[in-house]
């Protein structure tokens, strides 16, 4: 008798411990999931540009009373920056680098503790600097800064200026502080307007594109796209090529090259064009001609902005700022990528009026389990596309690839799903409504 209720009790304690160590109970993607980054960087612009832009610390613990509380807010102590992008992956120093487009700033965060870290540097240009419009950051091996910037000081916009005055690179030391500008030699038969970048370590390879240049504040006119990506050797950021992206049946898919994602387990790279709509592929990036071929059309005008690719290299995650969805693409066949699902944001999650806008900024977590969206884009002189200035947490199936919108990640002032940058009072003060862009998910 007493064996029976010792073997009975060890069975009970077998399947309590199995339960709750599978997460039974929760929906299935979040089993066995990590609560290991609780914390969502979101880099933010004053809305009218008379206060300062500032870094907002999100509690992103899916696990916390607070999920999706502003914890606090880091002002950068100058406005009107119009802030874009932020380093796309955690850096081994713990340091945080933001662009600003319009005032051509970066400035650098020391976040070894997210809870009271701060702004240690800002890279300003004074006159003599080269370069202008900083978008993308990506982190080179050593430490450095590879600051993307599209266009060259001054630039207008002229005719003449389109083809010779192209942008380049700008290399910050782990400190911020300024090392040089680096703008690409030789003649040129095609727009040089680095946007996006993605370092591949192990091959000592950077792939920047070249989206369009006026993103400069002396910009006049409509942006120009260009249709070239190039590929850098590291550590001594010498260009290597300039692959030409061919468009396909719609005549317009290579315009615009935005976002480089490289896999992790081999050498192949996904480029997507914002103004073309579309997704190319290269296997041949160390090769002296690198080819580039068309494997997905998101459609004319869907304008494809932040992006990321899971851990296991199985899905790609795009946000689709034109035509205000979210998509993630199977890569099984990486030649053929088909949609396994995506999200709608031209209505607001749990109803609503629809909207007008879109998502853009997008960072995927180290687990891939979940991917943060902003909804706003920019607004230079060139260019503008908003958006309802919220900030969304999806989640990511890694077995099926389904999206769906975390309803629990919430505004703490009105509980609406996501965090609305709407608000008139930040942890900093009174500031007023923010435009959200940049962001990235980091631990403690």
């Amino acid at each position: 008798m007493r064996g029976t209720w010792w073997r009975r009790a060890l069975v009970a304690f077998a399947f309590g411990w199995l339960v709750a160590g599978c997460g039974m109970g929760r929906p299935p993607e979040e089993r066995f999931e990590a609560d290991g980054e609780p914390y969502l960087l979101v880099w933010a612009g004053d809305d009218d540009r008379q206060q300062s832009d500032f870094l907002a610390v999100i509690d992103a613990s899916w696990e916390s009373r607070t999920y999706g509380k502003v914890l606090r807010t880091i002002p950068v102590r100058s406005a009107g920056n119009e802030p874009q992008d932020l380093n796309g992956e955690m850096r081994a120093d713990r340091r945080v680098f933001a662009t600003g487009i319009l005032s051509g700033r970066t400035f650098v965060f020391d976040l070894r503790d997210p809870m009271k870290g701060g702004l240690v540097a800002t890279d300003d240009p004074k006159g003599g600097r080269a370069l202008a419009a900083p978008r993308g950051v990506v982190t080179l091996p050593g430490g450095r800064t590879a600051v993307m910037c599209a266009d060259r000081a001054g630039y207008r916009g002229e005719p003449r200026e389109v083809l010779g005055s192209p942008g380049g690179l700008r290399v910050l030391g782990a400190d911020g502080r300024f090392v040089r500008d680096v703008v690409p030699a030789g003649p040129r038969s095609f727009i040089v307007a680095p946007a996006g970048g993605a370092v591949r370590p192990n091959m000592n390879l950077l792939v920047t594109t070249n989206q369009a240049h006026g993103f400069a504040p002396t910009s006049q006119g409509p942006l120009m796209p260009g249709i070239t990506v190039q590929v850098w050797s590291l550590p001594d950021l010498a260009l290597k090529s300039t692959p030409v992206l061919e468009a396909g049946p719609r005549g317009e898919e290579n315009l615009g090259p935005l976002m480089p994602r490289w896999f992790r387990d081999r050498p192949f790279v996904l480029v997507n064009t914002h103004e073309g709509g579309a997704l190319y592929a290269s296997d041949s990036t160390t090769l002296p001609n690198p080819v580039f071929r068309l494997v997905h059309d998101f459609g004319a005008g869907s304008r494809p902005v932040g992006a990321a690719i899971t851990p296991d290299d199985r899905f790609y995650v795009t946000a689709l700022a034109g035509a205000n969805r979210v998509v993630a693409l199977d890569l099984r066949d990486p030649w053929k990528p088909r949609v396994a699902s995506e999200v709608d944001f031209a209505r607001a999650p749990g109803g609503g009026p629809r909207r007008t806008g879109g998502p853009s900024g997008l960072a995927m977590s180290v687990d891939g389990r979940r991917v943060a969206v902003t909804s706003y884009t920019m607004a230079v002189p060139a260019f503008a596309l908003d958006g309802d200035r919220r900030v969304y947490m999806l989640r990511l199936d890694r077995t099926s690839g389904a999206l769906r919108v975390d309803q629990a990640f919430r505004d703490e002032q009105t509980d609406a799903v996501g965090v609305d940058f709407g608000r008139t009072t930040w942890p900093h003060g009174a500031s007023g409504p923010a435009r959200p862009h940049g962001v990235l998910f980091v631990a403690p």
